[in-house]
């Protein structure tokens, strides 16, 4: 990056108030300022700024404009500072802007898959027969893509992804390095005297502008389809079951374990560690707190934490509870003695 306030006002959508002629060529946080970047805070009261810092400029909230603060250099008003700020990240982000469009002679493709137009598959890549990779889509070395996969345009797959047999990649996701998509469900029936696998002939259907964490696993359904929704976020390490379905914009983060043909709705967030049993319903906007248990249904908009799961409320009164038990306890062996009880 190197352009002025003016353009950088412009390009994230700020009021400047400063020497617009000044250089900025990059970003930065607040616990490391450098004397050419960009930085933000997003709430000002929770922030003490010095009165000077040797930074370029800092984005602050459009509140503030008008009120005295203790930073005296460059200010960006924003209406969402951390979005201003993210839309220059997005601008000096450097990840994927230089590769070239080609297919590495190391690469194993089959003749008859489908490869779109201004695609990159690296090396040791393999792509099986019946697959169509759309435009503009990037195959990172070590990428396994099973015959008839279909990956839409724009997609990303890091190195070390799997997407098995028969499944679909939207538009735009993202999927980083080790995940798995599409492998068994976990099957079984226990018929005379051993467990037999069921076969597991689904497939996974990833929608638009999703993005998969490192080594997360989402299983293919039994029959039918496992679905995960436009938009929605997963962490690393997470487990979806066989014909779970997980709507639009939800948040799931890492470690979380989905148990199969499990309903998740639009709007969801689930915290790290989160357990959830098969064959129940999550509703629309449901909050479910770190290492929450969830054995049934969860309604629309419903705050859960603890196992098991009950109202947020009522777990921080539990927790307040528990930190008193030793103190409640000594007073009660107290008691049986002075009473002679038990």
């Amino acid at each position: 990056m190197n352009l002025t306030l003016a353009e950088i006002a412009k390009l994230a959508g700020c009021e400047l108030k400063g020497d617009e002629n000044a250089k900025a060529t990059g970003v930065c946080g607040l616990d490391e300022p450098k004397a050419d970047a960009i930085s933000y805070i997003s709430n000002a009261d929770k922030i003490s700024l010095p009165e000077s810092m040797n930074i370029a400029a800092l984005i602050v909230p459009e509140t503030l404009k008008g009120k005295e603060i203790t930073f005296k250099g460059n200010l960006l008003y924003a209406k969402n500072p951390e979005w201003a700020f993210t839309l220059l990240m997005r601008y000096v982000d450097t990840t994927n802007k230089y590769i070239t469009p080609s297919v590495s002679p190391r690469a194993c493709v089959s003749a008859g898959a489908k490869i779109g137009k201004d695609v990159f598959i690296g090396a040791n890549a393999t792509i099986e027969e019946g697959a169509v990779i759309g435009d503009n889509t990037i195959i990172y070395p070590n990428v396994y893509i099973g015959r008839n996969v279909k990956i839409g345009n724009f997609c990303i797959l890091y190195p070390n992804v799997t997407v098995r047999e028969e499944c679909e990649i939207r538009n735009r996701v993202i999927i980083q390095p080790g995940a798995v998509i599409g492998s068994d469900g976990f099957g079984y029936i226990f018929y005379n005297g051993k467990h037999e696998k069921i076969p597991q002939i689904g497939n996974v259907i990833i929608c638009d502008d999703v993005e998969i964490g490192a080594n997360t696993t989402i299983d293919r359904a039994k029959i039918n389809h496992t679905v995960i929704g436009t938009n929605t976020k997963i962490d690393n390490l997470v487990q979806i079951g066989h014909n779970v379905k997980v709507g639009a914009s939800t948040i799931i983060v890492s470690q979380v374990g989905v148990a199969g043909s499990t309903e998740i709705g639009n709007g969801v967030i689930i915290a790290g560690q989160v357990g959830v049993s098969g064959h129940i319903k999550v509703g629309d906007g449901a909050m479910l707190g770190p290492q929450t248990g969830i054995m049934s249904n969860v309604k629309p908009g419903e705050k859960l934490m603890g196992y098991p799961a009950m109202p947020y409320g009522e777990f921080m009164r539990v927790a307040v509870i528990m930190t008193k038990l030793p103190e409640v306890y000594k007073e009660f062996v107290s008691l049986k003695k002075k009473f002679k009880i038990f």
